[in-house]
């Protein structure tokens, strides 16, 4: 298995490693959050991978799956006309092109506080509590538009939990980590949400 891990990353390290048709002043995350995601995944010793479309995903198949992604991210920017804009704690960028397959890539960072109060409930006799929860999130969300389809492609990740779900067209993958940043679950509802509000509006 460990053959086969490394025949899939090889390829893949080597597609994130070469950046010379990157502009030099392209702000597009990508490639470093694939490189980040994939190392801590490898690293990680407990979590779920959630795919639609495979009944036993592993480490591997995310890998090769990624591997479109970086693709993505090693496009030549400097053909596309490029856009940024804030809209609440979200900081938007968009790449946007006249030709070719791929007509934008939109990268939404998020930094978001969060600070509220969960009530715990137990099955047994016991009473309620209540548990403050402070913390502060970095996402990044990713957004790829084909010719035929819009936000063909989706990624979202955060900075220090690592890759939290992508789709390519109907595949979609979530993971779960055991060890979740606290908070996480509280928060991530109500930002997938916000995003697909923002993405909405680049389509109009």
């Amino acid at each position: 298995m460990t053959t086969l891990l490394l025949s899939i990353l090889l390829p893949l390290s080597f597609i994130l490693s070469d950046t010379s048709i990157v502009s030099d002043t392209s702000q597009l995350r990508l490639q470093q959050d694939l490189q980040k995601d994939l190392n801590r995944l490898q690293q990680a010793s407990s979590y779920f991978i959630s795919d639609n479309s495979n009944l036993s995903p592993t480490v591997e198949t995310v890998a090769q799956d990624l591997q479109l992604f970086a693709l993505v991210a090693n496009l030549d920017l400097s053909q596309a006309t490029y856009v940024q804009q804030q809209q609440g704690p979200h900081q938007v960028h968009r790449w946007m092109f006249d030709a070719g397959e791929i007509r934008s890539i939109v990268q939404i960072q998020s930094n978001i506080a969060l600070d509220t109060v969960v009530t715990q409930r137990y099955l047994e006799n016991r009473p309620p509590t209540q548990h403050r929860i402070q913390n502060s999130f970095s996402f990044r969300t990713y957004l790829i538009s084909t010719v035929s389809e819009p936000d063909k492609l989706y990624y979202l990740t955060e900075e220090q939990q690592g890759l939290l779900a992508y789709r390519m067209g109907e595949k979609q993958v979530e993971i779960t980590y055991a060890a979740a940043k606290e908070g996480l679950s509280d928060i991530l509802p109500a930002y997938k949400a916000e995003v697909q509000q923002l993405s909405a509006g680049f389509r109009q």
